[in-house]
């Protein structure tokens, strides 16, 4: 049985929902427990979820208090919430014989097999995880007071060692670092977990959490390291997570993500096919992108998408077909 632990609230359900929902279409057989980490669902939200556990899976949930998270700063215009901080609390709100968790974020869909991942091994390591699209960032190793020789890894996606987090008292420590850096930690939680897990976290491949950055030419990849470039491209041929780490999601109509079809097939599959995908925007900026789509259909404006001139289409075709 696989582990995994979701955080998420009643704005995120969806999105979480459809996580769940590819990953039982592309692990057929595997069971997985679901540990669903909420301040607080309704039950229309945990219905939805139980349905997109299919069987032999199953589903349990913990509600935290909020209140540990006082000190954990959410900014204005922000696209994440105070979920987000939910994986820093797993230590003490999951069951003592659970020893081994797979994290994942709720924009992301699963296009493979998790086996090979959940199956990495983890001993001496507090957990595993991929480079980050700003992997090679000096600025971040600047602001966070890291080696400039570091690696900064996506939280995203995390193959957690818990047993090694309690012994290490992760969730204090990186609860103490954000009281008192707050303004350093401009990627939230993952900023912590970076500084708190330094040195001890073991690296995988991007494929197992493959961002929007990775699409692009690695002549326009400044802040990642040339070593990954390999891991980068072979991986386009073995996805088994897409991570969706834009500001607009697939599930914006503003959504520029090449992939973001992948993650479309599997939602108008799922429960909420019936709904019409919305936007991000509201008032003139959605008013300025119908136009400006419209203007693009007409051939009389080129597309400001920066993967416009990407052709990802046999990837697509490929993934498509797995649901």
């Amino acid at each position: 049985m696989i582990e995994v632990v979701l955080c998420t609230d009643d704005n995120y359900v969806m999105p979480t929902g459809v996580l769940m929902e590819s990953i039982a279409r592309t692990n057929a057989g595997v069971e997985f427990h679901y540990n669903v980490v909420t301040a607080g669902l309704s039950d229309e939200s945990k219905a939805a979820l139980k349905t997109c556990a299919k069987a032999p899976s199953s589903v349990d949930f913990f509600t935290i208090d909020k209140s540990i998270l006082a000190s954990c700063p959410i900014r204005p215009d922000e696209h994440v919430s105070i979920a987000t901080y939910f994986r820093l609390l797993l230590p003490s709100i999951m069951p003592a014989n659970v020893d081994k968790l797979l994290y994942l974020d709720g924009d992301i869909i699963c296009t493979g097999s998790l086996q090979e991942l959940w199956n990495v091994d983890l001993n001496g390591f507090s957990a595993a995880a991929a480079p980050d699209m700003r992997c090679n960032d000096k600025t971040i190793f600047e602001r966070l007071s890291l080696p400039l020789d570091s690696e900064y890894l996506n939280a995203g996606v995390m193959l957690i060692n818990l047993d090694w987090w309690r012994k290490n008292d992760v969730q204090n420590n990186a609860l103490k670092y954000i009281s008192e850096n707050s303004d350093a930690c401009l990627f939230h939680d993952q900023d912590a977990l970076n500084v708190v897990l330094h040195g001890t976290m073991r690296r995988i491949s991007v494929r197992f959490n493959y961002q929007e950055h990775f699409f692009e030419p690695f002549e326009k990849q400044e802040n990642i390291s040339s070593i990954h470039f390999d891991d980068i491209e072979s991986s386009k041929n073995d996805l088994r997570l897409i991570h969706y780490t834009g500001r607009k999601k697939p599930w914006h109509r503003e959504c520029v993500n090449p992939l973001k079809t992948v993650w479309q097939a599997v939602y108008f599959k799922s429960i909420w096919k019936e709904q019409k995908l919305g936007y991000k925007y509201s008032g003139m900026k959605r008013v300025r992108h119908i136009l400006r789509k419209k203007l693009e259909h007409l051939g009389l404006v080129k597309s400001k998408s920066p993967y416009r001139d990407i052709d990802v289409s046999s990837i697509e075709k490929n993934l498509i077909a797995k649901f």
